[in-house]
């Protein structure tokens, strides 16, 4: 199996584990860190440069759309869901800020490989 697909394999493993996480009851949930700002920005923030390394040749509007849609339904599913998880649309602000970081860094890196090639 190339590296890319399994690379592809982690990012959509990495993707339906946040979304478990996210779904959990309140207090069920594994962290990193205490601030809760910091999970959602770190597991936005890894999901967005990953898709933006895995498809340079998306268009970063596309991807950063499809990465809100899909922080913004956790929100929403977290209101409905009644497991003592409520929607923060704090959460949801940094969630954003973390994917146009993400993809940006993602931008930036994927110009140094296609330029200079991938390090051995």
């Amino acid at each position: 199996m190339k590296t890319l697909n399994i690379f592809r394999i982690l990012f959509w493993l990495l993707l339906g584990i946040i979304l478990a996480i996210s779904l959990m009851p309140a207090g069920g949930a594994p962290t990193v860190f205490a601030y809760d700002k910091l999970n959602h920005g770190l597991a936005f923030f890894t999901l967005s440069l990953m898709a933006r390394l895995l498809w340079p040749r998306t268009n970063v509007v596309i991807l950063f759309v499809l990465l809100m849609i899909f922080g913004g339904g956790i929100e929403l599913l977290q209101l409905t869901m009644g497991l003592g998880r409520d929607a923060d649309w704090w959460d949801f602000a940094a969630d954003v800020a973390a994917i146009l970081l993400g993809i940006s860094v993602g931008k930036l890196l994927w110009s140094k490989i296609s330029r200079h090639g991938v390090p051995e």
